[in-house]
């Protein structure tokens, strides 16, 4: 006895959500979060980059919390 298939339209669509949420979402985010800390003059745009990525929804949180201090490491 075999377990009925779902599908959701189109062969290997779950597949495609999968990969959706859980690589190229957070890759935009951390795009986006890269290019606002470089925005604001931040010495670690690209730590806060791999950050989001790895960290996902905490990090998002975290920079959204303490975005405006993040460019104020500005040197004089």
């Amino acid at each position: 006895m075999s377990l009925p298939v779902l599908q959701f339209g189109a062969p290997g669509a779950p597949e495609i959500l999968v990969i959706l949420f859980s690589f190229v979402v957070p890759l935009a985010i951390a795009f986006l979060i890269y290019r606002d800390a470089k925005g604001r003059d931040s010495r670690h745009a690209l730590a806060w980059a791999v950050g989001a990525f790895f960290g996902s929804l905490v990090v998002w949180i975290l920079y959204y919390v303490v975005r405006d201090e993040v460019g104020s490491g500005r040197r004089a």
